[in-house]
Protein backbone atom coordinates (compact mmCIF):
# COMPACT_ATOMS: atom_id res chain seq x y z
CA UNK A 1 0.00 0.00 0.00
CA UNK A 2 1.33 3.34 -0.89
CA UNK A 3 1.75 5.93 1.28
CA UNK A 4 -0.33 9.24 1.14
CA UNK A 5 1.05 12.11 0.49
CA UNK A 6 0.85 14.26 3.89
CA UNK A 7 -0.60 17.13 2.14
CA UNK A 8 -3.74 15.24 0.66
CA UNK A 9 -7.28 16.37 1.79
CA UNK A 10 -8.63 13.21 4.19
CA UNK A 11 -11.52 11.78 3.68
CA UNK A 12 -12.90 11.18 7.22
CA UNK A 13 -15.83 9.50 8.16
CA UNK A 14 -17.32 10.56 11.22
CA UNK A 15 -19.27 8.65 13.58
CA UNK A 16 -21.47 9.94 16.11
CA UNK A 17 -24.78 8.99 17.55
CA UNK A 18 -26.27 12.44 18.33
CA UNK A 19 -25.50 15.65 16.52
CA UNK A 20 -27.89 18.28 16.94
CA UNK A 21 -30.20 17.30 19.35
CA UNK A 22 -27.75 16.74 22.37
CA UNK A 23 -28.66 18.89 25.38
CA UNK A 24 -24.99 20.80 26.05
CA UNK A 25 -23.58 17.42 26.06
CA UNK A 26 -19.21 18.18 25.58
CA UNK A 27 -18.62 15.11 23.45
CA UNK A 28 -21.55 16.43 20.94
CA UNK A 29 -20.98 20.04 21.16
CA UNK A 30 -16.87 19.35 20.07
CA UNK A 31 -17.82 17.33 17.07
CA UNK A 32 -19.56 19.55 15.56
CA UNK A 33 -16.90 22.67 16.35
CA UNK A 34 -14.10 20.64 15.11
CA UNK A 35 -15.97 19.14 12.03
CA UNK A 36 -16.97 22.78 10.92
CA UNK A 37 -13.22 23.85 11.28
CA UNK A 38 -11.89 21.08 9.53
CA UNK A 39 -14.25 20.75 6.50
CA UNK A 40 -12.39 23.62 5.20
CA UNK A 41 -8.65 21.33 5.14
CA UNK A 42 -10.72 17.91 4.90
CA UNK A 43 -13.84 16.18 3.25
CA UNK A 44 -15.66 14.90 6.54
CA UNK A 45 -18.84 12.72 6.22
CA UNK A 46 -21.00 12.50 9.62
CA UNK A 47 -22.83 9.52 10.61
CA UNK A 48 -25.42 9.80 12.75
CA UNK A 49 -28.80 10.55 13.52
CA UNK A 50 -31.21 13.51 13.48
CA UNK A 51 -34.15 14.93 11.00
CA UNK A 52 -34.47 13.52 7.74
CA UNK A 53 -34.26 16.86 6.17
CA UNK A 54 -30.79 17.24 7.51
CA UNK A 55 -29.22 14.33 5.35
CA UNK A 56 -26.76 14.99 2.89
CA UNK A 57 -24.45 13.51 0.73
CA UNK A 58 -21.96 14.42 3.79
CA UNK A 59 -24.39 13.62 6.53
CA UNK A 60 -25.57 10.77 6.29
CA UNK A 61 -29.13 9.52 8.78
CA UNK A 62 -29.53 6.62 10.83
CA UNK A 63 -32.05 5.53 12.30
CA UNK A 64 -32.46 5.90 16.24
CA UNK A 65 -33.57 3.97 19.17
CA UNK A 66 -33.77 4.11 23.14
CA UNK A 67 -32.78 1.75 25.09
CA UNK A 68 -36.09 -0.29 27.38
CA UNK A 69 -36.39 1.18 30.37
CA UNK A 70 -34.12 4.68 30.23
CA UNK A 71 -35.99 6.55 27.04
CA UNK A 72 -37.26 9.61 29.43
CA UNK A 73 -33.55 10.66 30.65
CA UNK A 74 -32.35 9.46 27.43
CA UNK A 75 -34.85 12.00 25.54
CA UNK A 76 -34.24 14.12 27.69
CA UNK A 77 -30.34 14.65 27.63
CA UNK A 78 -31.19 14.78 23.45
CA UNK A 79 -29.23 11.53 22.94
CA UNK A 80 -30.73 8.45 21.27
CA UNK A 81 -28.51 5.91 19.94
CA UNK A 82 -27.79 5.16 16.40
CA UNK A 83 -29.15 1.96 14.82
CA UNK A 84 -25.53 0.85 12.89
CA UNK A 85 -26.79 -0.37 9.68
CA UNK A 86 -23.52 -2.40 8.59
CA UNK A 87 -24.39 -1.98 5.24
CA UNK A 88 -24.77 2.06 5.34
CA UNK A 89 -21.59 2.18 6.93
CA UNK A 90 -18.90 0.13 5.13
CA UNK A 91 -20.45 2.20 1.89
CA UNK A 92 -18.98 5.14 3.28
CA UNK A 93 -15.95 3.98 5.36
CA UNK A 94 -15.09 2.42 1.84
CA UNK A 95 -13.51 5.64 0.69
CA UNK A 96 -12.61 6.59 3.61
CA UNK A 97 -9.15 7.47 5.10
CA UNK A 98 -10.02 7.23 8.65
CA UNK A 99 -12.75 6.37 10.39
CA UNK A 100 -13.45 8.41 14.05
CA UNK A 101 -16.08 7.38 16.55
CA UNK A 102 -16.79 9.72 19.12
CA UNK A 103 -19.62 7.66 21.53
CA UNK A 104 -18.56 3.89 22.62
CA UNK A 105 -21.84 2.94 22.17
CA UNK A 106 -23.47 0.22 19.82
CA UNK A 107 -23.12 2.60 16.74
CA UNK A 108 -19.42 3.73 17.83
CA UNK A 109 -17.94 0.03 18.46
CA UNK A 110 -19.87 -1.97 15.25
CA UNK A 111 -18.01 1.06 13.32
CA UNK A 112 -14.87 0.42 14.24
CA UNK A 113 -15.02 -3.38 13.46
CA UNK A 114 -16.17 -2.57 10.45
CA UNK A 115 -13.39 0.25 9.75
CA UNK A 116 -11.09 -3.06 10.63
CA UNK A 117 -12.42 -5.65 8.73
CA UNK A 118 -11.82 -2.89 5.69
CA UNK A 119 -8.23 -1.94 6.80
CA UNK A 120 -9.02 1.59 8.20
CA UNK A 121 -7.21 3.20 10.41
CA UNK A 122 -9.76 3.99 13.69
CA UNK A 123 -9.37 6.90 15.94
CA UNK A 124 -11.98 6.92 19.27
CA UNK A 125 -12.56 9.98 21.19
CA UNK A 126 -13.07 9.93 24.93
CA UNK A 127 -16.02 11.81 25.89
CA UNK A 128 -18.44 9.77 27.96
CA UNK A 129 -17.22 8.53 31.35
CA UNK A 130 -18.98 5.66 32.87
CA UNK A 131 -20.50 7.35 35.84
CA UNK A 132 -21.85 10.32 33.48
CA UNK A 133 -24.21 7.10 32.77
CA UNK A 134 -24.46 5.58 35.94
CA UNK A 135 -25.40 8.30 38.08
CA UNK A 136 -28.25 9.53 35.96
CA UNK A 137 -29.86 6.18 36.19
CA UNK A 138 -29.12 6.16 40.24
CA UNK A 139 -26.39 3.66 40.31
CA UNK A 140 -22.93 4.65 42.41
CA UNK A 141 -20.72 1.25 42.30
CA UNK A 142 -17.52 1.11 41.85
CA UNK A 143 -17.44 -2.10 40.56
CA UNK A 144 -20.34 -1.35 37.99
CA UNK A 145 -18.24 1.54 36.86
CA UNK A 146 -14.87 -0.59 36.31
CA UNK A 147 -16.95 -3.32 34.72
CA UNK A 148 -18.65 -0.59 32.31
CA UNK A 149 -15.01 0.66 31.72
CA UNK A 150 -13.50 -3.00 30.63
CA UNK A 151 -16.46 -3.10 28.34
CA UNK A 152 -15.64 0.27 26.59
CA UNK A 153 -11.63 -0.66 26.71
CA UNK A 154 -12.53 -4.20 24.86
CA UNK A 155 -15.32 -2.94 22.32
CA UNK A 156 -13.58 -0.06 21.07
CA UNK A 157 -10.55 1.98 22.58
CA UNK A 158 -8.50 -0.99 22.72
CA UNK A 159 -9.06 -1.59 19.44
CA UNK A 160 -8.56 1.78 18.21
CA UNK A 161 -5.18 2.77 16.10
CA UNK A 162 -5.44 6.23 18.49
CA UNK A 163 -8.08 7.58 21.29
CA UNK A 164 -8.45 11.19 21.22
CA UNK A 165 -8.81 12.49 25.16
CA UNK A 166 -9.85 16.07 26.03
CA UNK A 167 -7.49 16.34 29.39
CA UNK A 168 -4.75 14.17 30.83
CA UNK A 169 -7.18 13.29 33.48
CA UNK A 170 -8.75 11.54 31.32
CA UNK A 171 -6.33 9.64 29.72
CA UNK A 172 -4.71 8.78 33.00
CA UNK A 173 -8.43 7.38 33.96
CA UNK A 174 -8.19 5.00 30.48
CA UNK A 175 -4.75 3.86 31.46
CA UNK A 176 -5.76 3.38 34.56
CA UNK A 177 -8.59 0.66 34.00
CA UNK A 178 -5.96 -1.14 30.93
CA UNK A 179 -5.59 1.34 28.09
CA UNK A 180 -3.72 -0.47 25.69
CA UNK A 181 -4.01 1.59 22.48
CA UNK A 182 -1.74 4.93 21.84
CA UNK A 183 -3.48 7.84 22.76
CA UNK A 184 -3.03 11.97 22.77
CA UNK A 185 -4.47 14.41 24.83
CA UNK A 186 -6.61 17.21 22.63
CA UNK A 187 -8.69 19.93 25.13
CA UNK A 188 -12.37 20.57 23.34
CA UNK A 189 -10.52 23.87 23.75
CA UNK A 190 -12.04 27.48 23.83
CA UNK A 191 -14.10 28.43 20.75
CA UNK A 192 -13.27 32.15 19.67
CA UNK A 193 -16.01 33.66 20.32
CA UNK A 194 -15.43 33.01 24.02
CA UNK A 195 -13.07 36.14 24.72
CA UNK A 196 -13.37 39.03 27.26
CA UNK A 197 -15.39 41.34 26.44
CA UNK A 198 -17.13 44.57 27.97
CA UNK A 199 -20.87 44.19 28.81
CA UNK A 200 -23.59 45.56 30.49
CA UNK A 201 -25.27 43.75 33.43
CA UNK A 202 -28.85 44.15 32.65
CA UNK A 203 -31.69 45.62 35.06
CA UNK A 204 -32.86 42.67 36.83
CA UNK A 205 -29.55 41.88 37.72
CA UNK A 206 -27.89 45.24 38.77
CA UNK A 207 -27.28 45.78 42.38
CA UNK A 208 -26.63 41.93 42.98
CA UNK A 209 -24.09 39.41 43.00
CA UNK A 210 -24.59 37.50 39.42
CA UNK A 211 -23.39 33.87 40.10
CA UNK A 212 -23.73 31.14 37.38
CA UNK A 213 -24.53 27.33 36.86
CA UNK A 214 -23.83 26.10 33.40
CA UNK A 215 -24.34 22.77 31.58
CA UNK A 216 -26.76 19.81 31.28
CA UNK A 217 -29.09 19.77 34.32
CA UNK A 218 -28.28 15.96 35.13
CA UNK A 219 -27.67 14.42 38.48
CA UNK A 220 -24.05 14.19 38.36
CA UNK A 221 -23.88 18.19 37.59
CA UNK A 222 -24.72 18.44 41.32
CA UNK A 223 -26.75 21.54 41.22
CA UNK A 224 -28.48 20.90 44.44
CA UNK A 225 -25.38 21.35 46.34
CA UNK A 226 -24.97 25.00 44.02
CA UNK A 227 -27.86 25.78 45.32
CA UNK A 228 -27.63 24.57 48.43
CA UNK A 229 -24.60 26.28 49.16
CA UNK A 230 -25.83 30.03 47.78
CA UNK A 231 -28.81 29.35 50.15
CA UNK A 232 -26.10 29.09 52.95
CA UNK A 233 -23.84 32.07 52.66
CA UNK A 234 -23.92 34.77 54.16
CA UNK A 235 -24.95 37.21 51.18
CA UNK A 236 -27.58 34.56 49.70
CA UNK A 237 -29.97 37.88 49.79
CA UNK A 238 -28.36 39.74 47.42
CA UNK A 239 -27.11 36.34 45.51
CA UNK A 240 -28.82 36.03 42.21
CA UNK A 241 -28.31 32.71 40.74
CA UNK A 242 -28.58 31.55 37.19
CA UNK A 243 -28.83 28.45 35.81
CA UNK A 244 -28.45 27.92 32.37
CA UNK A 245 -28.82 24.56 30.58
CA UNK A 246 -31.57 21.73 29.94
CA UNK A 247 -31.94 18.42 30.71
CA UNK A 248 -33.62 15.67 33.35
CA UNK A 249 -33.32 17.25 36.32
CA UNK A 250 -34.67 20.35 35.04
CA UNK A 251 -37.96 20.73 36.79
CA UNK A 252 -36.48 19.12 40.01
CA UNK A 253 -33.74 22.29 39.81
CA UNK A 254 -36.26 24.94 39.00
CA UNK A 255 -38.25 23.78 42.03
CA UNK A 256 -35.23 23.61 44.56
CA UNK A 257 -33.97 27.00 42.73
CA UNK A 258 -37.22 28.91 43.89
CA UNK A 259 -36.85 28.18 47.51
CA UNK A 260 -33.57 30.52 47.62
CA UNK A 261 -34.42 33.92 49.07
CA UNK A 262 -33.96 35.66 45.42
CA UNK A 263 -35.30 32.96 43.48
CA UNK A 264 -32.92 31.60 40.67
CA UNK A 265 -33.58 31.73 37.44
CA UNK A 266 -33.92 28.16 35.28
CA UNK A 267 -33.37 28.52 31.72
CA UNK A 268 -31.99 27.89 28.58
CA UNK A 269 -30.11 30.77 26.70
CA UNK A 270 -28.46 30.83 23.34
CA UNK A 271 -25.28 31.30 23.04
CA UNK A 272 -25.50 35.20 22.59
CA UNK A 273 -27.33 35.52 25.67
CA UNK A 274 -24.79 32.74 27.19
CA UNK A 275 -21.83 35.34 26.50
CA UNK A 276 -23.34 38.18 27.75
CA UNK A 277 -23.61 36.27 31.21
CA UNK A 278 -20.40 35.33 31.19
CA UNK A 279 -19.40 38.78 30.41
CA UNK A 280 -20.83 39.80 33.44
CA UNK A 281 -21.35 37.44 35.86
CA UNK A 282 -19.35 37.85 39.14
CA UNK A 283 -18.14 33.64 39.45
CA UNK A 284 -19.28 30.68 37.63
CA UNK A 285 -20.42 27.54 40.32
CA UNK A 286 -19.74 24.18 38.80
CA UNK A 287 -20.37 20.95 41.19
CA UNK A 288 -20.10 18.73 38.66
CA UNK A 289 -18.24 15.36 40.05
CA UNK A 290 -17.77 13.74 37.01
CA UNK A 291 -16.20 15.49 33.88
CA UNK A 292 -13.44 14.49 31.41
CA UNK A 293 -12.44 17.93 30.69
CA UNK A 294 -15.43 20.36 31.56
CA UNK A 295 -16.42 22.84 28.72
CA UNK A 296 -18.85 25.05 31.12
CA UNK A 297 -15.52 26.07 33.15
CA UNK A 298 -13.78 26.37 29.96
CA UNK A 299 -15.58 28.46 27.97
CA UNK A 300 -15.97 30.94 30.97
CA UNK A 301 -12.21 30.74 31.74
CA UNK A 302 -12.11 32.16 27.41
CA UNK A 303 -13.75 35.34 28.88
CA UNK A 304 -12.17 35.80 31.79
CA UNK A 305 -14.85 34.37 34.41
CA UNK A 306 -13.33 32.20 37.00
CA UNK A 307 -14.99 29.36 38.74
CA UNK A 308 -15.33 27.92 41.96
CA UNK A 309 -14.82 24.30 41.09
CA UNK A 310 -15.96 20.96 43.15
CA UNK A 311 -12.68 19.42 44.02
CA UNK A 312 -14.24 15.69 43.41
CA UNK A 313 -11.81 12.67 42.01
CA UNK A 314 -13.73 12.06 39.11
CA UNK A 315 -13.53 15.86 37.72
CA UNK A 316 -10.74 17.13 35.09
CA UNK A 317 -12.60 20.44 35.64
CA UNK A 318 -10.02 21.10 38.76
CA UNK A 319 -7.54 21.88 36.12
CA UNK A 320 -9.00 25.35 35.54
CA UNK A 321 -9.60 26.52 39.53
CA UNK A 322 -7.19 29.66 39.81
CA UNK A 323 -5.72 28.79 43.24
CA UNK A 324 -6.96 26.60 46.36
CA UNK A 325 -9.25 29.69 47.32
CA UNK A 326 -11.88 28.15 43.89
CA UNK A 327 -12.13 24.82 45.07
CA UNK A 328 -14.80 23.35 47.40
CA UNK A 329 -15.06 19.68 49.36
CA UNK A 330 -17.33 18.12 46.47
CA UNK A 331 -20.76 17.60 47.57
CA UNK A 332 -20.52 19.74 50.67
CA UNK A 333 -23.04 22.79 50.46
CA UNK A 334 -21.33 24.58 53.84
CA UNK A 335 -17.85 24.28 52.20
CA UNK A 336 -19.24 25.92 48.92
CA UNK A 337 -21.26 28.51 50.75
CA UNK A 338 -17.43 29.18 52.79
CA UNK A 339 -15.58 29.38 49.71
CA UNK A 340 -18.52 31.34 48.25
CA UNK A 341 -18.82 33.87 50.84
CA UNK A 342 -14.69 34.68 50.89
CA UNK A 343 -14.19 35.37 47.20
CA UNK A 344 -17.19 38.15 47.59
CA UNK A 345 -15.72 39.42 50.44
CA UNK A 346 -12.61 39.87 49.00
CA UNK A 347 -12.81 41.10 45.36
CA UNK A 348 -9.11 40.98 45.16
CA UNK A 349 -8.99 37.53 44.83
CA UNK A 350 -11.43 37.09 42.16
CA UNK A 351 -9.45 40.11 39.89
CA UNK A 352 -6.38 38.08 40.11
CA UNK A 353 -8.25 34.91 38.92
CA UNK A 354 -9.60 36.70 36.12
CA UNK A 355 -5.82 37.96 35.07
CA UNK A 356 -4.78 33.78 35.65
CA UNK A 357 -8.01 32.86 33.26
CA UNK A 358 -6.66 34.96 30.78
CA UNK A 359 -2.98 33.61 31.02
CA UNK A 360 -4.19 29.74 30.75
CA UNK A 361 -6.27 31.13 27.27
CA UNK A 362 -4.40 30.94 24.90
CA UNK A 363 -2.92 27.38 25.94
CA UNK A 364 -6.60 26.07 25.31
CA UNK A 365 -6.97 28.13 21.77
CA UNK A 366 -9.65 26.03 19.99
CA UNK A 367 -7.36 26.54 16.86
CA UNK A 368 -4.79 24.96 18.44
CA UNK A 369 -6.80 21.90 18.96
CA UNK A 370 -7.70 21.58 15.58
CA UNK A 371 -4.12 21.53 14.52
CA UNK A 372 -3.81 18.77 16.51
CA UNK A 373 -6.77 16.96 15.50
CA UNK A 374 -5.85 17.06 12.14
CA UNK A 375 -2.01 16.28 12.89
CA UNK A 376 -3.43 13.00 14.83
CA UNK A 377 -5.78 12.27 11.54
CA UNK A 378 -2.84 12.90 9.02
CA UNK A 379 -0.54 10.48 11.13
CA UNK A 380 -2.75 7.81 11.29
CA UNK A 381 -3.60 8.24 7.41
CA UNK A 382 -0.17 7.58 6.80
CA UNK A 383 0.52 3.82 8.30
CA UNK A 384 0.53 1.30 5.94
CA UNK A 385 -2.32 -0.95 6.56
CA UNK A 386 -1.71 -4.20 8.77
Amino acid sequence: MALMDENARLRIAFVADSWDGAVKNGGAMSARRFVSALRSRMDVTVVTTGEAKKASADHILLPSFYVPGFKKVMRDMGFPFAWPKGEVLSEVFRVADVVHVQFPFPLGIRAATLAKRLAKPVTAGFHVQPENILYNIGIHSPRISAATYRFFLRSLYNKADLVVCPSQFALDELLRHGLRSPAQVISNGIADGYRPERAERPEPHRDRLLVLAVGRLAREKRLDVVIEGVRRSRHAGRIQLVVTGRGPEAGRVAALGRTLPLPAEVTFVPEEELLRLFHTADLLLHASEVELEGMAVLEALGCGLPALVADAPLSAARQFAASPDFLFAPGDPDDLARHLDLLLEHPEKVAAARARCLELRDDFAFERSVERLEAVWRGVARRPAP
